[in-house]
């Protein structure tokens, strides 16, 4: 049986923030880009149930160490990964110890951190996500 993992969103105009928790009860922070219909690499996915696989490695070899959200309709190359501003992603999700600001934008800070507690926990394994508001 996979673990569960739950990020729970709030949607803004110029950017959806959420608090993840993990199988510990431990939580997370992260940024995706805005709601606008899952158009692919401008919009975070849908809410759902989706399997996230482990990768030690994602496959344009840019990030290691990070998740792969897969069966997302009509979207592919979804990882969970570190950065701090929705720029910094293409649809992914964008893990952080806690949300902020960063240059007067919203931002997740502290994304090695968050990202290494989450890794802690989770590395070199694959989950069940479920995705709310």
């Amino acid at each position: 049986m996979y673990p569960v993992v739950t990020l729970h969103r709030k949607y803004k105009k110029d950017c959806t923030l959420a608090t993840v928790t993990l199988p510990s009860g431990n939580q997370i922070k992260t940024i995706e880009r805005p709601w606008l219909d899952n158009k692919s690499n401008i919009s975070c996915y849908p809410e759902g149930f989706y399997m996230v696989k482990w990768l030690a490695r994602s496959g344009s070899g840019k990030y290691k160490r990070v998740w792969h959200v897969i069966n997302v309709p009509n979207r592919s190359g979804i990882l969970w990964h570190q950065g701090n501003l929705v720029k910094h992603s293409r649809g992914c999700t964008i893990v952080g110890s806690r949300h902020g600001v960063l240059g007067g934008l919203p931002a997740v800070l502290g994304s090695k951190s968050g990202l290494n507690k989450m890794r802690r926990e989770l590395a070199g394994k694959d989950f069940i996500l479920l995705v709310t508001s």
